[in-house]
């Protein structure tokens, strides 16, 4: 039985690109990481010659309660780039949760993030009246903000 989420997992071209758009940008705290040479990991992943770089970073107000991004540059065998379009098969995203999605918006936008539109209203379903955007990380990883919709006066 399924039980939760331990971490989201990216694996990045530069990790010190990644760690500081997530630690800058993002407002993440690092929590964890380093050079994993262990064979335990070569047998997890199934590389037999793998050094990989991580990273973990946790939201601020949850530095090690919950589920964590973990960033992964592998140092050995690089791989190349691929297509990681929202529509494309086998690609994934990371939803943020942040409370004033405008003022996450216009920061990072200020800052040259990418965005897709606008925060947008959810008009109908489980999360009518969130609002949410997409934009880009760091090798076009696909992310977005997510503000949770108010919950009515009663």
């Amino acid at each position: 039985m399924i039980t939760g989420f331990i971490h989201f997992s990216f694996t990045v071209s530069d990790l010190e690109q990644a760690e500081s758009f997530f630690a800058e940008m993002l407002q993440m705290k690092k929590v964890g990481g380093g050079i994993y040479d262990f064979e335990y990991i070569r047998n997890v992943i199934g590389y037999p010659d793998a050094v990989l770089k991580l990273a973990f970073f946790a939201p601020q107000q949850n530095e090690t309660g919950g589920p964590l991004v973990e960033l992964i540059e592998y140092v050995r065998p690089q791989g190349v780039p691929t297509d990681t379009e929202t529509n494309r098969p086998g690609n994934a995203h990371l939803c943020l949760e942040v409370d004033e999605i405008y003022v996450e918006y216009d920061r990072l936008k200020a800052r040259g993030v990418q965005f897709k539109s606008v925060p947008q209203e959810v008009m109908f379903g489980l999360n009518k009246g969130a609002k949410a955007v997409y934009f880009d990380g760091p090798d076009n990883i696909k992310l977005e903000l997510y503000q949770r919709a108010l919950a009515p006066n009663t």
